[in-house]
């Protein structure tokens, strides 16, 4: 069975369509690694907030021990930050 011969027209077309499929291809996984990276971000942010909550939290226990300790009442809490 004899081979048919391409034309070098339809050469160049097969090669151009064997490209868009990569760029689509490329295009698909640029796409999900998109995602991904938005993803990741998200958690970044999300663990960025607890971090400053338990920090803020840290302090907020500190502070209460201090005023404990110290047998401050809230009243006198208060007339101290106004007198400040």
């Amino acid at each position: 069975m004899a081979r048919e011969r391409r034309t070098k027209k339809e050469i160049i077309t097969a090669k151009i369509e064997a490209i868009d499929e990569k760029i689509t291809g490329y295009a698909n996984k640029i796409a999900a690694l998109t995602d991904e990276k938005e993803g990741l971000q998200a958690e970044l942010e999300e663990l960025a907030s607890a971090q400053k909550k338990a920090e803020e939290e840290a302090k907020t226990k500190e502070v209460l021990k201090i005023i404990k300790d110290k047998n401050i009442s809230i009243d006198d809490l208060k007339k101290l930050i106004e007198n400040s």
